[in-house]
């Protein structure tokens, strides 16, 4: 049955011939800069099977192409797989108020660094398997925009009596001028690593003005389950996922919630 479902909605769908089915998730043509003073252009993109479930593997992957407006290929790095377990979060502005998930969920993706200028108009990303068939889609890049950085120093994670931990920084001052005429949105991140592999990822959108973000305690035990190392990022986006800009990384090699600056 489910099957049958996916195949009335998908728009693009293939079969190969060891049973392997696969549809480009979404991708994204991006612009990015980091609080290291390192820039570049990045394609990402995620494939899900005949489920909806994003791959486990890239062994059925045989080549990946992207084409600039002027239908030229463009120059890629190695593609490279990666994957992680993941919880979100939401924060409702309306009514002041937190969502989260406790339940981990697989994630995986692809991506590539793009060697060639970026252009405005419309990208278009072919996909293809061992057989020779292919799965398509497309993404507009608009322009390369400024955003600022946010500055990891200013970060500052407290614990209250109850465990919670509350995560704060500080926001730019130019940030509030660019929201009045561009969208945008924050991605406060936790990247979690066990014995120096990265194991999972905590991650909850944010309006960019907001400036902290609550985590529940269970939600803090969750995250302390899985690993034994926590990167803390902010992230700021553009509306139409052209730019993105990193902080640099807070790092805690302890237990949440902690007493931590920088």
């Amino acid at each position: 049955m489910r099957k049958t479902v996916f195949f009335a909605f998908c728009i693009f769908f293939l079969v190969v011939s060891n049973g392997f089915a696969f549809d480009i998730a979404w991708m994204q043509v991006q612009h990015r800069e980091y609080g290291n003073g390192r820039t570049l252009d990045r394609l990402g993109f995620g494939l899900v099977d005949e489920n909806g479930e994003y791959v486990t593997t890239d062994k059925n992957i045989t080549e990946v192409k992207l084409l600039d407006p002027a239908k030229k290929e463009v120059k890629l790095s190695t593609v490279k797989f990666a994957s992680d377990e993941e919880i979100f979060g939401s924060y409702d502005s309306f009514k002041s108020q937190w969502y989260y998930s406790k339940t981990w969920q697989f994630d995986s993706w692809f991506r590539a660094r793009i060697l060639d200028s970026l252009n405005p108009g419309i990208y278009w990303l072919k996909v293809s398997t061992a057989d020779g068939k292919i799965a398509e889609r497309t993404f507009a890049f608009n322009r390369q925009g400024p955003l600022p950085i946010i500055d990891s120093s200013s970060f500052q994670l407290n614990p209250d009596p109850f465990g919670n931990l509350i995560w704060t920084w500080n926001i730019p001052v130019e940030l509030g001028h660019l929201s009045l005429s561009h969208k945008m949105r924050a991605r406060a991140a936790i990247e979690i690593y066990k014995n120096e592999v990265e194991v999972g990822y905590f991650s909850i959108i944010l309006p960019v003005h907001l400036g902290y973000v609550f985590i529940p305690r269970d939600v803090v035990e969750t995250i302390n389950h899985k690993g034994d190392r926590f990167d803390f990022k902010v992230s700021l986006e553009t509306g139409d996922k052209n730019n993105r800009t990193y902080s640099k990384p807070f790092t805690i090699k302890e237990k949440l919630p902690s007493t931590a600056t920088r």
